[in-house]
């Protein structure tokens, strides 16, 4: 990732290119450690010519090596010194941070040796050591700086720092640090690293103990500059402390303080309409090229006085209908529920077709059974009538005991509307008057004992329903008054095939048009119509508006109405006839198109009015819509009433929706 050299020791060749700083007395060169295997190392920062630098903690271990015996050594056994780089981070000339990375070890106790002299001035000698992200985050944790510990940040914060003096370093021309080639000194100055935005483990470990199993002795060191620093401070640092707790409070903090920061930033204001108008804004280039009119085929006398019938499919760029659910009154979404604005915002463009050869429709509504007994419509009833006595009875004790809940509830609505005994309306009075009234009912008695049975058992661990007790030893069930109840409402889907055969150019051309108008106006929008662009969202596809008309353009009345429908699947068959066979220049002779189609809204029971909300009326106004296309004739598309709304007022001699 970066040049940065981050073995246990830079080999000499190297030093001209890579500076290396532990910490000296300045402010601004502060002595870091971090703890490894309960541990204390100093932590270096070593900066490359490049602008990369790197955190490095290097563990000196102490190992046992088993050779051959001598007369001098009987058992063998001989001691080694080896430094194994740890790195904590590295980042790169363009300000990226890795956690963790790789490094070579270092044999210490070879140093002087003509071998080992080699590995010195010749770059990477040594096992290559591994540090993974897990392992460099928890070292950080212990991190301290002149004995004091850091968070995460500040740790980072102070490494750019100190690869800053290391570039100030480079730049000075009595130092001694001139081993790099003149005139590169600008290439020192360290790369800005982002500030951290990433959590520490609660409880940080330290890295593995990737040590021989003869590792026997851990000494420290401070290792030596080569930046001509003022020399490192050998302050005491306390106990190993664990940072994580005190940088999770910190975060919270900052978090807080970043929140509030914002509010202030915005004022604390709702957003306004011209906001959201702004935006609406985002996408109204998004939609690619303009879609076109298209009409197939290009003779038929669609809109004439005894002209065929035919289909007309309006497309419009999406609102959204309930905004006002969202940006809208809280208390009124609650209380008068949301009112619902037309999806129609603009109309794009407009195709005709002939009826297609397969119209149904299939209006569903969602019913299903729901059963409640009568010792739960008791309770029920107690609650509706008292929420807050009865209710709260109930609940309170039901967290402890669901069966002395329901068993507390049924007694303080019993209390609740009983008159006492004979005037007397004290507590105990209402609940002999309770008693009575179920000893009087056998059934009731028995239901409320069964309930009060199973609930018994259910406290010693022991599952007995009140059904399976009436059920064994009675013979019987509680009445579960199942009634069948209206469940939901379900949204109608359609789907229409055209086959499209073009018999001349200009109707090819138009089997073209028509087949981009449903395949790009479905498609989600981005912020831009230039193809490629990054775009931060999505918008809404268009949508469409189909009617049956007959001649004249009026809508005909013996088949279906439709709400405005998403178009949710398009796909054109190319050989509808199971063979490739085309024109010139690969025109198909022939295909089939199939779109398929789901309303917006479902149909309820008030959209079979002529009474329709003005905001949402269709068809009261009139919108030109002549052909655009210089290959139509001028009346190609008459003037047909449109409007902009989504409802049609249904006629009573119309089957409606």
């Amino acid at each position: 990732m970066s040049a940065v050299n981050t073995d246990a020791k830079v080999p000499t060749l190297l030093r001209g290119t890579n500076l290396i700083n532990t910490g000296g007395s300045s402010s601004n060169n502060q002595v870091m450690r971090v703890r490894v295997n309960g541990k204390s190392h100093f932590v270096q920062i070593r900066l490359n010519k490049d602008g990369g630098y790197a955190a490095v903690a290097v563990q000196r271990n102490e190992i046992e090596i088993q050779g051959s015996p001598t007369r001098t050594n009987p058992s063998g056994i001989s001691k080694s010194k080896v430094d194994r780089p740890w790195v904590l981070f590295t980042v790169n000339a363009d300000g990226e941070r890795t956690y963790g990375g790789k490094g070579r070890s270092y044999n210490v106790s070879g140093e002087g040796q003509l071998g080992n002299l080699a590995g010195d001035l010749l770059p990477n000698q040594g096992k290559l050591e591994t540090t993974t992200e897990t392992q460099a985050l928890a070292q950080i944790g212990t991190a301290t700086v002149n004995g004091e510990t850091v968070t995460l940040n500040e740790f980072q914060d102070l490494a750019y720092v100190k690869a800053k003096v290391l570039s100030k370093s480079a730049e000075d021309p009595f130092s001694s640090r001139q081993a790099f080639e003149r005139g590169v000194a600008d290439a020192f100055i360290p790369a800005q690293s982002p500030t951290a935005e990433i959590e520490l483990e609660v409880t940080p470990h330290n890295a593995e103990d990737t040590s021989d199993p003869g590792d026997v002795k851990e000494t420290e060191e401070q290792p030596g500059n080569n930046d001509g620093a003022a020399g490192a401070s050998d302050a005491a640092e306390p106990g190993a402390t664990n940072i994580a707790q005190e940088f999770a409070t910190e975060v919270g903090d900052k978090a807080k303080g970043f929140v509030e920061a914002i509010g202030d930033l915005l004022g604390n204001a709702p957003i306004t309409p011209e906001e959201i108008a702004q935006f609406d804004k985002m996408f109204a280039d998004g939609g690619g090229d303009k879609i076109q009119n298209g009409m197939y085929p290009l003779d038929a006398n669609y809109g004439n006085i005894r002209g065929q019938d035919y289909v007309t499919i309006d497309q419009f760029i999406y609102q959204p209908p309930r905004r006002n659910q969202i940006f809208g009154s809280t208390i009124g979404n609650l209380t008068k529920g949301n009112q619902r604005l037309t999806p129609l915002k603009e109309f794009v463009a407009m195709v005709k077709l002939p009826m297609p050869n397969d119209i149904q429709d299939s209006n569903q509504i969602s019913w299903g059974p729901d059963k409640m007994n009568n010792l739960s419509a008791a309770i029920t009833s107690g609650v509706m009538r008292n929420p807050v006595l009865v209710g709260g009875i109930g609940a309170a004790l039901g967290s402890v005991n669901t069966g002395l809940g329901q068993m507390s509830a049924l007694l303080a609505a019993g209390m609740a509307q009983s008159g006492g005994i004979d005037g007397n309306e004290s507590d105990i009075a209402k609940a002999q008057a309770i008693a009575k009234q179920l000893s009087s009912s056998p059934g009731g008695s028995t239901l409320l004992k069964s309930n009060l049975g199973s609930m018994m058992l259910g406290a010693m661990g022991v599952n007995v329903s009140p059904e399976s007790i009436l059920a064994r030893g009675f013979g019987v069930i509680p009445n579960s008054n199942t009634e069948l109840l209206f469940d939901n409402i379900k949204l109608r889907t359609f789907e229409f095939n055209w086959r499209m055969s073009p018999r001349d150019e200009r109707e090819a051309r138009e089997v073209k048009k028509i087949i981009r108008f449903f395949k790009q106006g479905m498609a989600a929008k981005t912020m831009t119509s230039t193809a490629g662009k990054a775009s931060l969202y999505l918008g809404s596809p268009n949508v469409f508006r189909l009617q049956y008309r007959t001649a004249g353009g009026d809508i005909i009345e013996g088949v279906n109405r439709i709400k405005p429908c998403a178009v949710v699947g398009t796909s054109v068959n190319y050989t509808p006839d199971g063979q490739w066979s085309a024109y010139d220049e690969g025109q198909p002779v022939s295909c089939t198109l199939s779109v398929n189609m789901s309303e917006l809204e479902p149909v309820y029971a008030s959209d079979y009015s002529t009474d329709v909300i003005g905001s949402r009326k269709s068809g009261t106004h009139t919108g030109s819509r002549l052909g655009v296309a210089a290959d139509l004739s001028e009346g190609a598309f008459a003037d047909i009433p449109t409007g902009e709304g989504d409802l049609y007022p249904i006629k009573p001699t119309e089957v409606g929706y």
